[in-house]
């Protein structure tokens, strides 16, 4: 038999942080070995636990969830991270996944589908509950329309050659000719003949314009 997984529970809210364990250790394949309160304390609970999957609150004190995921997924890589929220900040998403996490999850699933979520979430499969799939879901649509609306931009950016490009995408960022001619190592004479060259192609009247327009193709995070 298959020892059950090992599972680290971080979450402020001591009521929903003991019933969860509670719940939790009554699922098959899985034994809550660690329950904090805080970001902070769960980076210690990783030092003296084996820890298979680590389920993190995002809100929580002295050191939020993201912290938190980031630091176990760079020094734990055998550990698998999953979020889980309330969900009152939608931005927390794309952070928690930037951050290594293998899933996002709310608080409001059932303990047998919470478990089964952590079950898969160890077995590799990124996992997401109604809410996040609904936002990645909109978030895709989004980036579609805008790289439809913007969509002769693109294409003007994605075949700019890459001596342009790569001054593009620092202009993109709203740099100066000082900067990006230090970062790639150009004279400032050149910078000016390229971002001329760059505003040309893209039919961007200005390099504000440009800059925005990159914004809103996707093109600039």
């Amino acid at each position: 038999m298959n020892r059950p997984l090992k599972v680290l529970l971080a979450d402020d809210d001591p009521l929903l942080l003991h019933g969860l364990a509670t719940i939790l250790n009554t699922q098959p394949g899985i034994e809550v070995v660690a329950a904090v309160s805080d970001g902070a304390a769960a980076m210690t609970a990783m030092t003296s636990h084996s820890i298979d999957v680590a389920l993190l609150d995002v809100d929580m004190p002295v050191i939020d969830g993201i912290h938190a995921a980031a630091h176990i997924t760079q020094r734990y890589p055998n550990t698998t991270v999953v979020m889980l929220t309330a969900f009152e900040h939608d931005n927390f998403l794309d952070r928690a996944l930037a951050a290594g996490a293998h899933g996002f999850l709310t608080k409001d699933i059932p303990a047998d589908q919470l478990a089964n979520f952590i079950h898969q979430a160890r077995s590799g499969t990124t996992v997401m509950g109604p809410k996040p799939t609904r936002i990645l879901a909109n978030s895709y649509r989004d980036q579609l329309h805008r790289r439809d609306e913007h969509r002769e931009f693109i294409d003007a950016v994605e075949n700019l050659p890459p001596h342009l490009r790569a001054v593009f995408d620092l202009m993109a960022h709203a740099m100066p000719n000082k900067t990006i001619a230090a970062r790639l190592h150009l004279a400032e004479n050149t910078v000016r003949i390229y971002v001329s060259q760059i505003l040309a192609a893209t039919n961007s009247p200005s390099r504000a314009h440009l800059a925005l327009t990159a914004t809103k193709s996707g093109l600039a995070s």
